[in-house]
């Protein structure tokens, strides 16, 4: 079944219409994004600059998947005192230390996107944020590859609590939209990878304001690409946001890599990257 043809399915069988709402889209050379259908102008919050970065600390790094071949991802605790204000959906930039073997100068940020700690990092949250990023799997026969590459990813994957770092940003319009929280509106999600990050903020916000009765909630369908089920990242967290949406929250894993017998094996046309 092709992406277009799995699209129309879902749309007329799937218990009824789903909007389209954002999909996001990852590159490994690259950190593009694809905005679909709804774009938001700038939250106006304080964006910090290249020149004037903001100076926080790392507060934990761990790992949260790997496929034991060439990748491994990890959840990073960044510390900012409150003074980083974002939207869901939004992404920051990260500096890392030193000077490029290249260019002979200072490293230019790297875009990761913003998400909110968990509940299990014990932080708090107004004064914390998180990233879930992807890092090379680096070994002696391959060291001499990396000595240029990857140096964003090396350094937040191998930090220490306490590791300062500076941020740039919050950059991005790839947000929620007050038309996306209608209730009479069912949400379609479509993310890979490490794309899945914005949509942890998403569904977050979601569920507090449905929470706190501000909106009525309609039904989210998320569909995640990932490789297999050792990438799937933040599993226990997403099961749990659908125990806590009662019903309304779908999520279909769709595996690239993995065999016919996997929990979900949708089309040939869902790779993540």
């Amino acid at each position: 079944m092709g992406p277009l043809l799995l699209l129309f399915w879902l749309c007329v069988f799937a218990n009824g219409p789903y909007i389209l709402i954002k999909a996001y889209l990852r590159r490994s050379a690259s950190s593009s994004r694809m905005e679909c259908l709804h774009s938001v102008p700038d939250s106006g919050k304080f964006r910090y600059t290249v020149k004037s970065p903001l100076e926080c600390s790392i507060r934990s790094s761990r790992l949260i998947g790997t496929n034991g071949i060439d990748r491994s991802f990890y959840h990073i605790v960044i510390e900012h005192n409150g003074l980083y204000k974002y939207e869901p959906g939004q992404y920051c930039g990260v500096i890392p230390p030193g000077i490029s073997e290249r260019t002979k100068r200072k490293y230019a940020p790297r875009s990761y996107s913003l998400a909110p700690v968990l509940d299990d990092d014990g932080v708090d949250p107004s004064t914390s944020f998180s990233l879930g990023i992807r890092a090379p799997i680096i070994l002696p026969e391959n060291k001499h590859m990396f000595r240029d590459i990857c140096i964003c990813s090396q350094f937040l994957s191998g930090a220490i609590p306490g590791t300062p770092v500076s941020v740039t940003g919050p950059f991005g319009k790839f947000v929620l939209s007050p038309g996306d929280l209608t209730g009479d509106r069912n949400l379609l999600f479509i993310a890979t990878g490490s794309g899945i990050v914005p949509y942890m903020g998403f569904l977050k916000a979601i569920l507090e304001k449905s929470n706190s009765k501000i909106m009525e909630l309609g039904r989210i369908l998320l569909l995640f690409g990932v490789q297999s089920p050792d990438t799937y990242l933040y599993r226990d967290t997403i099961e749990r946001y659908v125990s806590d949406f009662n019903g309304r929250l779908t999520v279909i894993p769709c595996y690239s890599r993995y065999g016919v017998d996997s929990e979900s094996w949708l089309c040939t046309g869902c790779y993540s990257t």
